[in-house]
């Protein structure tokens, strides 16, 4: 059940990778264009979004410690660039983004939680015995 949560956690997250469509429109003039401060939290979450499918896979259908240390590191870097974001959105809103205006800055903090929650998960007995029984 573990393994279960942790994919459909990591699929949810793969949207992240929408960023896609804002990176050529930051520091732009137009309305509700990404002010310059959120290019690296953009990219941030751009490549979470795309790897969180690589991430899917390793999760499903690979073992190995690697694995288990892949999906660690991949979701430590995650929050941190959620939470780099809510510190740029503090100092450089960017109201106009529909995913502040229907969340606000909890947005930030919900993915953080999932992230933390697959990690909680890998660090379990048993998940970690799934990963670490072998190479492959």
């Amino acid at each position: 059940m573990a393994l279960r949560i942790m994919a459909i956690l990591t699929f949810m997250l793969s949207g992240r990778a929408m960023t896609l469509a804002f990176l050529g429109r930051v520091g732009g003039s137009g309305v509700g264009d990404p002010p310059q401060a959120w290019l690296m939290p953009l990219i941030g979450d751009a490549f979470i979004g795309v790897t969180a499918l690589l991430i899917l896979y390793l999760i499903l259908r690979r073992r190995g410690l690697w694995v288990w240390t892949t999906i660690i590191v991949w979701n430590v870097v995650a929050i941190w660039d959620a939470l780099s974001a809510f510190l740029i959105s503090l100092s450089n809103p960017w109201p106009e983004f529909f995913m502040i205006q229907l969340f606000g800055p909890a947005m930030f903090f919900a993915a953080s939680l999932m992230h933390l929650v697959i990690i909680g998960l890998a660090l379990r007995a048993e998940v970690r015995a799934h990963f670490l029984a072998g190479d492959g």
